[in-house]
């Protein structure tokens, strides 16, 4: 009797934590399906930089992004990247090419950066065209932009490193600027024709500008060279606002893009619980196919 409760008790108990397990939320893996380049900037921001370096890899990212090179030990940073095995995908390499008079200070600007991005491993520049400029046609600011990039390639082709240019919204965060959607940055693209100038396509800016994010991610994917993501409205991890992360992670990679995608958003709240999310989204891409 005494062997047969204790069976009994045992068989029980088990089927419990059965039951409990079976009501846990599901755990995600901590290796994500797409890399994702977490921006040091937003997400880790407010402690030294090399710390934030050290937090995305306590976080169990490989990739990051960061904005400025300026300001930054460029040799500790390498050195970091090394001990952590972690894998810087871009940074910002100028803003406000939209005039004429812009040529040397943006081959200036690539002359500098391209010998930081070249100790780090970088393979990305962003270059963003800024703001309109007073007294010009957008013809002619266009004429400007694309010679521009063309400039800023000279430097950085060589090298083996694409030019990124990015559309921003003037809805929400950036008034003023020239270029703000993917059609205007395709036709800027083109004229360039270089296979070192792409287009940066941000799904958070394109949303508030253009919407039809994954009919557009599909016409230009051959001129986009990098994605970054945040949830709309708030700038914010995936799941906090409009955009179905699911459906357009699954359509980035379905167009081949096999490259990291940024992380640039504003933690809601916690850091990590919102790096959580992008591991949610990522498998709810991963589990659409």
């Amino acid at each position: 009797m005494t062997d047969r409760r204790t069976f009994l008790a045992a068989a029980g108990a088990a089927t419990l934590a059965g039951l409990a397990r079976a009501d846990e939320p599901k755990k995600i893996d901590p290796k994500t399906w797409l890399t994702y380049a977490v921006n040091v900037e937003m997400t880790f921001g407010g402690v030294p930089f090399l710390d934030r370096l050290r937090k995305t890899a306590e976080a169990g990212f490989s990739h990051y992004e960061f904005w400025p090179w300026k300001g930054k030990d460029i040799a500790a940073i390498a050195k970091l990247n090394a001990e952590l095995g972690l894998t810087p995908v871009q940074f910002t390499g100028f803003w406000g090419i939209t005039a004429p008079g812009k040529r040397a200070g943006v081959v200036d600007a690539m002359k500098q950066a391209v010998p930081v991005a070249e100790q780090l491993g970088v393979k990305m520049i962003t270059i963003v065209a800024g703001e309109t400029t007073e007294g010009l046609s957008a013809e002619a600011m266009d004429k400007a932009v694309i010679d521009n990039l063309k400039a800023a390639a000279e430097v950085a082709a060589p090298a083996g490193i694409t030019i990124i240019l990015e559309p921003l919204n003037v809805l929400v965060d950036h008034p003023g600027q020239h270029v703000i959607n993917s059609a205007h940055a395709a036709r800027i693209l083109k004229a360039v024709g270089s296979p070192h100038v792409k287009m940066l396509f941000d799904v958070y800016h394109q949303q508030i500008s253009e919407g039809n994010l994954t009919g557009n991610i599909r016409k230009y994917k051959d001129l986009i060279g990098y994605y970054q993501i945040a949830d709309h409205p708030g700038r914010n991890e995936p799941a906090t606002g409009e955009i179905n992360y699911g459906h357009v992670l699954r359509t980035i990679h379905d167009v081949g893009y096999r490259g990291a995608i940024g992380l640039e958003f504003r933690p809601k709240s916690d850091p990590i619980a919102a790096l959580k999310a992008v591991r949610e989204a990522d498998a709810a891409a991963r589990d659409r196919g």
